[in-house]
């Protein structure tokens, strides 16, 4: 058996902080190497064990989870994973903005006494502990400055023409924060619609849209099944369907059975798309584990549509972009922070000088 998978764990009940060990304790593959009640105690914690994982509170006395979370993915960049109370008794800004800081998954906490197995902890800290995470300026908005040329987000200069017909895109670890700056940058002229899977839980998928939707001038809301795509709208595959593009101008939503270990499934949604639209398809995969949405790519560049994929340095998983990459499924390679830039580009009608 090789090393555990060490974890921290951050809880100001007492009670929590015991069904969470406890849960994890019953995995042979992790160790428990730490436990705090607030925020600052985690900080610390933090910088003197080091743990390849995180479990954090949002609410505590001292400093809150938020906070530490800032400061722990601004100086010592680990995998956390935030527990929280039910986000529909929640601002959808209160959970989400922990992914804004860097937080990698969020996870509901279970009743009290609703005993450890409820709590089902092992496997998403085990899928964590494997992600490099990137450190997140403190205090700060500072980005990495768009590649010339594709800064046009920004530029008042008006978005004209529509080269392609639905923009769809595959998200998973991190794509959240990715996603946020991209649908906060798109000005309300974009004339693509857009449809997103993003593998999250399926409890804070309504937080998710209305989290994008308060950064975006662009309309942004779960979908709902034979809704129209329109200029200006985004659509977000809501939990426990497949999303897809069944013709031109509509997405479906169907039960199913996973695809690529996901449902919904990035790649269903992006075949779909290419099917329906053909050379007119852009597709963009971002960050995430596994290879869901690479099959989808590859049926786009196919179709003879285009593909986008997040680069390896800007991704906290480079695991689906890489499979789309290596399918030879990607177009251009694009940084994080170039992506909405780069696709108002494309919806001028112009070509992009960086690629792979």
């Amino acid at each position: 058996m090789g090393k555990k998978v060490s974890v921290l764990v951050v809880d100001d009940s007492h009670i929590c902080r015991q069904l969470i060990c406890e849960a994890l304790g019953k995995d042979p593959d992790l160790e428990v190497v730490g436990t705090c009640a607030n925020g600052k105690e985690a900080l610390e914690a933090a910088r003197e064990l080091r743990p390849q994982v995180i479990t954090m509170d949002v609410e505590m006395p001292v400093m809150d989870g938020l906070t530490a979370v800032e400061h722990i993915m601004a100086e010592v960049p680990t995998p956390i994973l935030m527990l929280t109370a039910d986000p529909r008794q929640q601002a959808p800004e209160l959970t989400c903005r922990a992914l804004e800081l860097g937080a990698l998954a969020l996870q509901i906490k279970p009743a009290i006494d609703a005993g450890t197995e409820a709590w089902n902890l092992s496997r998403e800290v085990k899928l964590l502990s494997s992600v490099r995470v990137i450190r997140h300026i403190h205090n700060s908005k500072q980005r990495r400055p768009p590649l010339p040329g594709m800064g046009g987000a920004v530029a008042p200069t008006p978005v004209v023409g529509m080269p392609y017909g639905v923009l769809a895109v595959a998200s998973s670890t991190g794509g959240p924060q990715v996603l946020f700056r991209m649908l906060s940058e798109l000005p309300a002229d974009f004339p693509t619609p857009i449809v997103i899977v993003q593998h999250i839980n399926a409890a804070f998928s309504e937080s998710l849209a209305g989290w994008l939707a308060n950064s975006s001038k662009l309309k942004v809301r779960l979908a709902t099944d034979g809704e129209q795509l329109l200029p200006g709208n985004v659509l977000i595959a809501p939990p426990g369907l497949h999303m897809s593009v069944p013709f031109r101008g509509r997405v479906a939503l169907r039960p199913g059975v996973e695809r690529d270990g996901h449902m919904p499934s990035g790649t269903v949604l992006l075949e779909s798309a290419a099917k329906a639209y053909g050379r007119r398809t852009l597709g963009l995969i971002l960050t995430g584990m596994g290879e869901d949405g690479a099959d989808g790519m590859l049926a786009i560049k196919q179709a003879g549509g285009l593909t986008l994929a997040q680069n390896e340095e800007s991704c906290v998983v480079f695991g689906m972009p890489g499979a789309s990459v290596a399918r030879k499924a990607v177009d251009h390679l694009v940084h994080g922070d170039d992506i909405a830039g780069a696709l108002v580009r494309l919806a001028r009608g112009e070509s992009l000088s960086t690629g792979r």
